[in-house]
């Protein structure tokens, strides 16, 4: 009790202090660097004295109060006399009738950003914004409030004379004040200070008390505040607490004046409680007097090996512990496993409602028509497939008028269809564009009905999505928006939602298609998903009251500031024993243990932050922002840390490449590390026990280590390895269970005794796996394996384990000469030092590796698929090449996603040519699934030489690719590249003012076609059918050489384009379907010569004028072979006599392989560049020398048999990985092509 006061009651108390204390005194007295709040303090506060207390951060007051609780054995304790600095600055505001503060959040932002945006449209900042025209910007709000508040954090801000915004900046706040009937958080301090100048009145809270106890604090207060304190002074009683040291260097710490400091009891003043004074020496530095921890300089090998090393020490000590930590959110999260591992859960940190999934997922639906990406492919897809935020979708329960069970639906795998044939992208006008793509729509295949039924719904969705989001789009996408939908394949007016009135109501009826029930039953404590919710929609109501309904063309930019500036409350925690702060946040505080992390230069650094339009310069000029005040700071928070604690444990890092302790503690180091008489860093903590790193214990996790610079050092060992007498031996130190299931894994591999049984012993092949499967490949056999005269066998085709190791196509190093050998197939042959193309052995069936778990993870056991009744030539092209990745991405569905290129997409180009060949052959007269009789050539028939082709290539091109018209890159470039014009003359063709002349690559295509005069067109995209099945049956009758049973298969597809052959032959037209098996010089009754062209567009370095593609068709892939075969079964009575692929590319090459028996009777005829390269290469398996069978027939056979092979493998669930599909499955990097 305050001897001055001798009343028992507080009124008589509160009446001596008030005629005593007239005006205050201000006193400052040294205390020991890290005591916090004193003893005697706690003591006086105990017995009765009226004191407030001023603490330096938060952590401070709460440690405080708490002993205060202790210590008066569970009495109430006053909280309203412990401050912080803010707090007091809120309480005075209040006590001195002041307009009350905004709360410093988004809303606060918008309301200020409105203000100083309608400031600058009238010109209000003519140096930073001279054009109104230009919007002003959320960022420039943030530049413009961070230079207000360093500027007005001076007792006098009107002294910068080259101030370019902050004085209006200040204007406009004011302003915004008197509209609000409140005061802006960056004018409080100012706001309060001109008061208390003005008003001589004690402010209710400092009435009736005996002074003020501040509490040290670092140099970090503001010249306002230091203003306010130095005015409350002269009101009431302050005694300041501070640290002994230099004020330049930081030790310091802050002062309101500069007074000397008390050095003698006696001079106390008399309201301050009665206690033993502290009378430093001179020169400290980071020496602190009486000091009596201890401190252990602990390192570890990395940044990230830090988390571990805290683990451990947490998991050896009980107590009052401390973690201050740089980055201390950061630490919080990367320490959840051990802390969880512990059973320790911290209270929560504050987050922002954007850290909240269901936030997230809120704003990136309003993002759905914004930027760069509006309605891109991927927005679109994510609204749909995104599960993270339940939604009921409530707005799409429509009804179609013609089908009951179309619903409105996004079939993304359509989308992505159309995206990138009509080259739809993301951007301005992208909702336009989607709409009108999807509203002129047609399936490819008008039988095809499940592609009807999606194309329509998949149009009905987008245009519900439109016209429901339409208070917040653009104005020409609103307009868009209105439109009417007319289903693409119904032809139907189809129901959509009536527009909202405004986004406010928008907003609700987005919270509305939520569906809460299912998001309450998935919510969590830990998660923030409905309380991140809650606060987010009180946020957007309190501005839509300050605001209105229409938030205008910026509503997503204000949702998403609001969503980072509005709190979530953190949540409490069980474990008060443990905290992680930074340094400012543990000032003042003191624990039984405190462990300094990651004060590197990174996460703790000491540069200054840097404010807009304020330079070197002025800062100095100011006395604001100083380029050492972090480093002073650090220096004082460094110092009072070091002397908190009982035990202090510096983890040091920088043995890690790169990191770089921070400035005061790589000073405090080099300080110590001179005086080894007060600092013995060459002993481990008390916590750390022997065992803990002699070199004799297992999975020891720390060593003595001699370090550079620094002597004998403890350091922390994640892992580690050593050479025994036994083999090696590997230390894992972790103290997580995923660690004892790699110590088990380790000792396992090392022919240890396992700690611990695997949770399945499934898991003990991976381990097998990363050794059989690498020696199986190392063991792998290839034709260079082979010496001159060898041949590889075709039954040894599993030994090639991969693809990549095998030739399929010929070139100059591997001849296609295996006509001759005297093995057939074989995988190749070895002759004359020259190497002879083998026979495609796909898919490849790795052999096995006797361990049946092991077989099944790596595709070679059975796996029993929903196989295909009818194979189309795409689906037996994935399976030939890999059958693992076939199994991936058409049977799981986990292909890469459908991304839409910047460029027009290669089957895009694709798709064109075909369009464009289609249209001119339907001109020509072709009609679909009707095959002439006596069909005609280009020349001869219904078009009028070129420009009648070309009119119907153009006209073809206008509907198919609307694109063209856009003045883009890619549609300049495609435009010139297809037609050979620009699209200003395209457009002006379309308008009817402009001829286009033959040019381009569809031109070139057109003029090639037209030089086929030896070949009469018959079909165009034809259709594979038999007796009114879209299938046909591929039968593989047996040889004659090999007796085997018949073995078929369905197939299906479209194939480009069939030509008959013009040319004099005799042909009978009741001759039946054509065998399989024909030997060179049969005469075999034929009623047409026919030729299969497989249309394909080349680009970029593949359009080389080569046959590359050409020879793919022919060795690498099926279609051709097949194509073929079924236009034989189909057509009985034609032979087909060549096949090719056709490249379009910079000029058009007709490639045709011909059947040698034809090739001297055509060898005049104009049908296309004759290839001869299957004529060396196939006969009938098991066929002997010389060989007498056709070899294109032979070579039709062998591709049939190998699509079999394909199929029969599918069948018995065989899946290897032949490519780089290995990777996602995660066999072994063995893949090849």
């Amino acid at each position: 009790m305050n001897p001055l006061c001798q009343g028992d009651c507080y009124g008589v108390e509160w009446m001596v202090l008030a005629s005593e204390y007239v005006s205050g005194m201000l006193s400052m007295e040294a205390i020991k660097p890290g005591t916090g709040a004193p003893d005697w303090l706690l003591n006086a506060i105990i017995s009765g004295e009226r004191l407030i207390v001023l603490h330096p951060n938060e952590a401070s007051r709460k440690q405080t109060i708490s002993n205060l609780h202790s210590m008066s054995s569970g009495t109430v304790v006053d909280s309203s006399r412990h401050l912080t600095l803010q707090r007091m600055l809120a309480v005075l505001h209040i006590d001195l009738r002041l307009p009350s503060i905004m709360n410093d959040d988004g809303i606060t932002f918008e309301l200020t950003h409105r203000e100083l945006s309608l400031s600058a449209s009238e010109y209000g900042f003519p140096l930073i914004h001279p054009n109104p025209e230009i919007p002003w910007s959320r960022s420039r709000t943030r530049r413009v409030l961070s230079l207000h508040r360093e500027i007005f954090s001076l007792r006098n801000p009107s002294d910068w004379e080259d101030d370019p915004c902050a004085a209006q900046c200040d204007m406009v706040l004011k302003k915004l004040e008197s509209k609000m009937g409140m005061t802006h958080p960056s004018r409080k301090a100012h706001v309060l200070l001109n008061k208390l100048n003005k008003s001589g009145e004690i402010p209710f809270t400092l009435k009736g008390i005996s002074g003020i106890i501040i509490l040290d604090h670092a140099s970090s207060l503001t010249d306002v505040e230091l203003a306010i304190l130095q005015r409350l002074s002269q009101l009431v009683n302050i005694h300041q607490l501070v640290n002994p040291g230099s004020h330049r260097l930081g030790f310091h710490g802050e002062y309101i004046e500069d007074i000397h400091p008390i050095r003698r009891q006696e001079d106390l003043p008399a309201w301050v409680p009665n206690h033993e004074v502290l009378v430093p020496k001179a020169d400290l530095g980071w020496q602190s007097p009486k000091s009596e921890n201890e401190i252990y300089h602990l390192m570890v090998e990395s940044e990230g090996q830090s988390i571990s090393a805290i683990g451990d020490i947490l998991s050896k000590i009980d107590g009052d512990v401390t973690i201050v930590d740089g980055n201390p959110k950061s630490l919080e999260r990367l320490l959840k496993p051990y802390l969880d591992n512990q059973g320790i859960k911290l209270r929560g940190a504050q987050n922002s409602t954007l850290s909240s999934s269901a936030v997230s997922r809120i704003l990136s639906i309003i993002e759905l028509p914004r930027g760069e990406d509006a309605w891109s492919l991927d927005r679109l897809a994510d609204m749909t497939e995104q599960i993270g935020l339940p939604m009921t979708w409530s707005i799409l329960n429509l009804e179609h008028p013609e089908y009951d069970d179309w619903k409105p639906n996004l079939h993304v795998d359509v989308m992505a269809e159309l995206a990138r044939g009509f080259h739809v992208l993301s951007g301005r006008g992208s909702l336009g564009r989607w709409l009108s793509t999807l509203a002129n729509a047609t399936p490819r295949f008008s039988t095809d009905e499940t592609h009807k039924k999606a194309l329509e719904e998949s149009h009905w969705w987008v245009s519900i999505i439109a016209r429901w989001m339409y208070p917040i789009l653009s104005k020409a996408d609103k307009e868009v928006a209105m439109k009417d939908c007319v289903g693409c394949i119904s032809g139907r007016k189809l129901p959509l939602p009536e527009p909202l009135t405004n986004q406010i109501e928008w907003f609700n009826s987005l919270l509305g298609q939520i569906d809460w029930s299912l998001l309450a039953t998935r919510n969590s404590i830990e998660s923030s998903s409905i309380p991140g919710l809650q606060h987010f929609t009180d946020s957007v109501a309190k501005l839509a009251k300050e605001l209105g309904a229409e938030f205008g063309e910026s509503f997503f930019e204000i949702l998403q500031n609001l969503a980072a500036n509005t709190q979530i409350p953190s949540r409490r925690g069980n474990d008060t024993n443990l905290r992680i702060l930074s340094p400012s946040q543990a000032h003042g505080t003191r624990s039984e243990i405190l462990i300094l992390n990651r004060f590197n230069s990174e996460t703790w650094s000491m540069k200054t932050q840097p404010i807009p339009w304020l330079d070197e310069k002025s800062r100095l000029r100011l006395g604001i922002n100083r380029p050492d005040s972090e480093l002073r700071k650090g220096r004082h928070y460094l110092r009072n840390l070091l002397d908190s604690s009982k035990i202090v444990v510096i983890l040091d890092s920088s043995l890690q490449d790169g990191v770089e302790l921070s400035g005061p503690l790589e000073e405090w180091i080099t300080t110590a590390n001179l005086r080894p008489e007060e600092y013995d860093f060459e002993r481990a903590p008390p916590f750390i026990v022997p065992d803990d790193w002699n070199p004799k214990t297992p999975n020891r996790a720390w060593v003595w280590q001699s370090i550079q610079d620094h002597g004998l050092r403890l350091v922390h060992k994640v892992s580690s390895m050593e050479m025994l007498a036994g083999g090696v031996r590997t230390h894992n130190s972790g103290i997580l269970p995923r660690d004892d299931a790699q110590r088990s894994g380790l000792a396992l591999i090392e022919g240890r005794e396992i700690c611990s049984m695997p949770l399945s012993k499934d898991t003990i092949l991976e381990a097998a796996k990363l050794e059989i499967l690498p020696d199986q490949y190392q063991r792998r056999v290839k034709i260079s394996d082979y010496d001159n005269g060898e041949t590889f066998p075709f039954t040894e085709s599993g030994k090639l384990v991969r693809t990549n190791d095998f030739k399929i196509t010929p070139n100059r190093n591997h001849l296609p000469n295996a006509r001759n050998s005297s093995q057939w197939p074989h995988l190749g042959e070895v002759k004359e030092k020259k190497k002879i193309l083998g026979i495609d052995p796909r898919p490849i069936v790795p052999p096995s590796t006797n361990i049946n778990s092991l077989d099944d993870r790596v595709g070679l056991g059975t796996v029993n698929l929903a196989l295909p009744r009818i194979w189309s030539q795409s689906r037996l092209q994935a399976w030939l090449f890999c059958p693992r990745s076939a199994w991936y991405e058409r049977h799981l569905k986990l292909g890469r996603e459908d991304n839409v290129p910047e460029d027009l997409a290669a089957n895009a180009r694709g798709n064109i040519i075909h369009f464009v060949e289609e249209a001119v052959l339907r001109a020509h007269g072709l009609e679909k699934g009707i095959i002439p009789e006596n069909p005609k050539n280009l020349v001869n028939g219904k078009l009028d030489g070129f420009e009648t082709a070309w009119q119907a290539a153009l006209e073809t091109l206008s509907e198919k690719a609307p694109w063209m018209k856009r003045a883009d890159g890619v549609a300049a470039h495609r435009c010139r590249d297809l037609v050979g014009v620009s699209p200003s003359d395209w457009t002006s063709w379309l308008e009817g003012d402009e001829h286009i002349p033959i040019g381009g690559r569809l031109g070139r295509m057109i003029e090639s076609d037209f030089s086929l005069v030896d070949c009469a067109p018959l079909a165009s995209e034809w259709e594979i059918n038999s007796k009114k099945q879209p299938y046909v049956i591929i039968d593989l009758p047996s040889s004659a050489e090999q007796k085997e049973g018949v073995n078929s298969f369905k197939f299906t597809g479209f194939v480009d384009k069939i030509d008959s052959v013009i040319v004099d032959y005799e042909f009978d037209n009741n001759s039946e379907t054509i065998p399989l098996d024909v030997d060179l010089g049969s005469e075999i009754p034929v009623s047409k010569l026919v030729i299969i062209r497989d249309i394909k567009s080349v680009d970029g370095p593949k359009d080389d004028g080569r046959d590359n593609r050409h020879m793919k068709g022919l060795f690498d892939e099926v279609q051709l072979a097949l194509y073929a075969r079924a236009w034989e079964v189909c057509n009985p009575g034609h032979r087909v006599i060549g096949v090719g692929v056709p490249q379009v590319g910079i000029d058009t090459q007709q490639w045709v392989e011909l059947d040698p028996e034809f090739v001297h009777l055509l060898s005049d005829s104009k049908i296309g560049i004759i290839t001869q390269y299957l004529a060396n290469q196939y006969r009938r398996p098991g066929e002997k020398l010389p060989a007498k069978s056709n070899p294109f027939r032979a070579w039709m056979r062998e591709r049939i048999t190998t699509a079999l092979r394909v199929i029969e493998n599918a069948k018995a669930g065989k899946i290897p990985c032949n490519c780089s599909t290995i990777e996602s499955c995660r066999s072994i990097n063995r893949g090849g092509r």
